[in-house]
């Protein structure tokens, strides 16, 4: 895992029987559906985030006064004041810095008076990046996923030979919409998809390359889709699946949906793991695709008979696209749910509220278990 996302995601531990719950509620307040999951499944702050919240940016070399500490060159954002830098300068830094007497130290400030953060040595390119991205200070957002102009600026530097620019965009590119990213992949050319796919240092960023791999249109790269997605389904992998799954569905349409539902989704031996990646492909590929919608929503009715614990994961979807006529089995579900996953029933109540105010036949009442009681008009 690259440096930029492995300082944020932490050692791992043992999976609370709620947090499942809780992701897809946090999901729901925050609306954070216009991002492409797939690719990105968290919060993720980039480079260009970082200049546009920083308080003060400096370019900064060697105090000449002060060995081992910083002097600004140059103020490219907000004012450092007259303190001396307090940042240390490494030795493996420094010796960059006295090789390439043209080059500088980008230095960061969150807030007036807090500490310096080094953000990388900055050559011509990285330069020109950085200006670019101050230049757009007005009017681009912290975070934002769907400006077309920003993610424009970034398509280029996807596979750039500065590891930092081609981590830049694919974090830029890869928390983009999913109809933004299929867009984005015919301006992108072929040779830096595969190589992005190919390449082992980014095994676990392979997710934006393999969703452009499906809309490339060559018949060797729908077959290694096709392969690939077929190994995964036979062996029970969840590595990179929910982007296997997605690219399948890109290529194979309808059909692709009908393969997922039995291979997957009928399935009563399929891990909670498996179902909730293609839960996610699913998902992404319906909301991009208006004719995928129809036979998504079957496989959904599907999945909650035999897999019925996974009902918290579709409810954004049966809500975003008003499929009330899910609402009797989701009560059913809530009731069952409510004890062992007590955020996973709030979901499912939820859609049940929403059910109701959007039918009138659709009541939701509270019994003793606290699960809530469904009633249609006049019961």
């Amino acid at each position: 895992m690259s440096r930029l996302l492995g300082s944020r995601i932490g050692s791992p531990r043992r999976c609370r029987p709620w947090l499942p719950g809780l992701a897809l509620l946090v999901g729901l307040l925050v609306q954070a559906a216009n991002a492409c999951q797939v690719c990105i499944p968290m919060p993720v702050e980039t480079l260009a985030d970082r200049l546009l919240e920083a308080d003060a940016l400096v370019l900064a070399r060697e105090d000449p006064q002060r060995p081992f500490h910083y002097a600004a060159r140059e103020v490219l954002k907000g004012d450092p004041g007259d303190v001396p830098i307090d940042a240390f300068l490494p030795s493996v830094d420094r010796r960059v810095l006295a090789q390439f007497p043209q080059r500088h130290m980008l230095l960061a400030r969150a807030k007036p008076g807090g500490s310096w953060s080094a953000l990388g040595i900055a050559d011509g390119d990285y330069e020109r990046v950085v200006r670019r991205v101050l230049e757009h200070a007005d009017t681009w957002i912290p975070g934002e996923t769907d400006n077309r102009q920003r993610l424009a600026e970034f398509v280029p530097l996807l596979g750039h030979a500065d590891t930092r620019l081609h981590e830049t965009a694919y974090l830029e590119i890869g928390r983009a919409p999913y109809t933004e990213i299929r867009r984005i992949a015919a301006e992108v050319p072929i040779e830096t998809v595969r190589g992005m796919l190919d390449d082992p240092m980014y095994l676990e960023w392979r997710s934006l390359a393999i969703l452009m791999l499906a809309q490339s249109g060559r018949p060797a790269d729908r077959v290694r889709i096709r392969k690939t997605f077929d190994d995964k389904q036979r062996l029970g992998s969840t590595f990179n699946l929910a982007a296997w799954a997605t690219a399948y569905l890109a290529i194979e349409g309808a059909g692709g949906v009908e393969h997922v539902r039995h291979w997957y989704l009928t399935r009563p031996d399929r891990s909670r793991e498996e179902l909730r990646e293609v839960v996610k492909a699913l998902s992404v590929s319906a909301n991009a695709e208006a004719a995928l919608r129809e036979p998504v929503v079957a496989g959904y009715r599907v999945l909650l008979e035999v897999h019925p614990s996974l009902a918290p994961d579709v409810t954004r979807d049966l809500i975003a696209w008003r499929r009330w006529d899910f609402a009797e089995h989701m009560q059913e579900i809530r009731h069952a749910i409510a004890r062992q996953d007590p955020l996973g029933a709030y979901a499912l109540g939820l859609y049940l509220r929403s059910a109701a105010a959007a039918s009138p036949s659709v009541r939701v009442s509270s019994d003793r278990s606290g699960a809530g009681k469904l009633t249609r008009g006049g019961e």
